[in-house]
């Protein structure tokens, strides 16, 4: 059989000329559509670049004046560190100096206290032996109280109270006194006590027969008036002894206890055999 000339459809896939201009068409769309798009993003991105340069421009300018003011602080710290470090260092130095010094006073103060104790043991050393010689000179010294200014009738006050021991005291004769006095203060009133008469015996014998005689009379009287007759000690001594009263009272009322003071100051106390001594009033009183 003859071949039949068949006219198949173009299957190649390729557009027809409509179909071709269509899709020309549609293409140059896309392509102005993404010439468009370009343009936009490229005006976008030139916008946020000129951003971007004013934002660093901006902060350029920040960071130069931060860093001039970073710099002009930094100046300033360096500045007050200096002076500080300068302040620290006269500091440590006077300290240094004030240690030095606190140790030399320490060792100045140490020496002055063992000089001072030295000095101390010494002063009670010549006090006592002061104290001492006071108390020699006056060994032969006696006092007269309750003797009324004025009975003198100007007699000489030396013979006066060698004649008041004759007759107070019932000697043989007048006793020998080198000198005599009222105690030197002002003169007493009417209704005041009269001032001590102040006697020294010639004869270290005479006056301790003297006292001999007082402490065995009870009661001395002249004329007519009530005397006491006692040792001139000193001030000190007195002081010493009459811290002892309260302990002496007490033992007065203690049965077969024996006491007595001893010169300048020492309690002597007897009980049972025993005897005790005593130069502290404190000590004695807790007895």
């Amino acid at each position: 059989m003859p071949k039949k000339n068949i006219v198949k459809s173009d299957q190649s896939g390729e557009p027809g000329p409509k179909e071709a201009s269509g899709s020309t068409n549609e293409e140059a769309s896309r392509v102005a559509g993404r010439a468009t798009d370009d343009i936009s993003i490229l005006g976008a991105i030139a916008a946020l670049h000129a951003e971007l340069t004013l934002v660093k421009s901006e902060i350029c300018q920040v960071t130069t004046t931060l860093r001039g003011e970073i710099t002009a602080l930094k100046a300033e710290n360096d500045a007050a560190i200096t002076t500080l470090t300068a302040q620290i260092d006269s500091q440590k130095q006077t300290l240094k100096e004030l240690t030095e010094a606190a140790n030399g006073s320490s060792d100045i103060v140490q020496e002055l206290e063992s000089k001072f104790k030295t000095l101390c043991g010494q002063v009670g050393t010549l006090s006592e032996k002061c104290l001492d010689l006071e108390g020699r000179s006056k060994r032969q010294n006696l006092r007269v109280a309750g003797v009324k200014e004025g009975k003198e009738n100007g007699q000489r006050t030396r013979l006066f109270v060698a004649e008041l021991l004759k007759e107070t005291l019932g000697l043989e004769k007048a006793p020998e006194i080198d000198r005599a006095h009222r105690a030197l203060r002002r003169r007493a009133g009417d209704n005041e006590q009269p001032r001590h008469l102040i006697a020294r015996v010639h004869y270290c014998h005479a006056f301790e027969d003297i006292m001999k005689k007082v402490i065995s009379t009870r009661d001395l009287t002249f004329q007519g008036q009530r005397i006491q007759i006692f040792r001139d000690l000193p001030t000190e001594v007195v002081k010493r002894r009459a811290a002892f009263t309260p302990t002496r009272k007490i033992l007065r009322d203690k049965p077969g206890v024996r006491f007595g003071l001893l010169y300048p100051a020492k309690l002597r106390v007897s009980h049972n055999g025993s005897e005790r001594f005593f130069t502290d009033p404190e000590e004695a009183r807790i007895l």
